[in-house]
Order: C-alpha cells, then sequence, then structure tokens
C-alpha cells in the first residue's frame, strides 16, 4: 500500500514536534546549562575549547532564546525539507553522478479505510506546520509571528 495521508501527516507533526523540542533543548543547554556535551554531530561533538570559551559568553534573556529557538528550528527545517525533496524524487543528490528517481515512502501494514497520500511530502510538511501549532500547547513561546 502506498503512504496514507493519516501516517503522512502523523510523521510530519512528529517532525514538527521533534524540530521545536531540539531547538528548546539546544538552547537550554547553550545558555541555561552552559553544557556542550550534548551535541551529537559530528560524532566527536567538534567544538575546541576555545569554542566552548566563546559560547559561554552569551548573554541569556528571552529575545536571545527566542531568536536562537527560530534559527536552529529553521536550519532542522531547511534539512529535513531537502530530504523529503529527495525522497519525493523532486530533488536530487549533490554527491552522485547517477540517475536518481526519488524513494518511496510506504505504510507497513495496509488499511483499507485510509487513502493514500495526496501530495508530495515536501510541500505538506510547512502546510502541517499549521496543524502541528494548534496540538503543541502553549508554551509562552512560539517559532512563528502570528498572534493567537
Amino acid at each position: 500500500m502506498e503512504l496514507s495521508n493519516n501516517n503522512a501527516k502523523i510523521l510530519l507533526l512528529d517532525t514538527h514536534q521533534d524540530i521545536e523540542e531540539f531547538a528548546d533543548t539546544l538552547v537550554t543547554n547553550i545558555l541555561d546549562k552552559k553544557d556542550f556535551n550534548f551535541l551529537t554531530y559530528p560524532p566527536n561533538c567538534g567544538l575546541t575549547e576555545l569554542e566552548i570559551e566563546e559560547l559561554k559568553k552569551l548573554g541569556n534573556n528571552e529575545h536571545l532564546k527566542n531568536g536562537l529557538r527560530k534559527v536552529i528550528a529553521d536550519s532542522s527545517a531547511t534539512v529535513i525539507f531537502s530530504m523529503l525533496n529527495l525522497l519525493d524524487g523532486t530533488g536530487f543528490p549533490k554527491n552522485s553522478d547517477d540517475d536518481w528517481t526519488g524513494l518511496k515512502l510506504i505504510d507497513e501494514e495496509p488499511n483499507e479505510n485510509s487513502e493514500p497520500v495526496d501530495d508530495w511530502l515536501h510541500d505538506k510538511f510547512y502546510e502541517t506546520y499549521w496543524d502541528w501549532k494548534k496540538i503543541r500547547g502553549d508554551k509562552n513561546w512560539k517559532l512563528d509571528t502570528l498572534d493567537e
């Protein structure tokens, strides 16, 4: 069975939640805890002692936290959007000269009541942000600039 609308939406909503949670955790670790041991990429963390010392000099206020959350979330979303373009076959790998036809996600188990996904995942990705915003709850901060 093809990928269903339901599973596509669940996948994308979960991705939006991860982007937001990871951005918030990263900002908390950097600004509140001054802890950089959480970094997983590259595998050796990648930060030198001098870089860590400079990062520790960052102030700690709500405007800086909100700005950093947005920058980190945008970077994460850009990578995911690019990956979804590869999956959809509407983007092309930068490091391959071979023909690229895209990949296909499918539901692991068929469900007779499911409708196949009706759009490209990369298009649905940004559309589902607003669905995510409705279910995320109030956290006293948000990534977008729209009033509730």
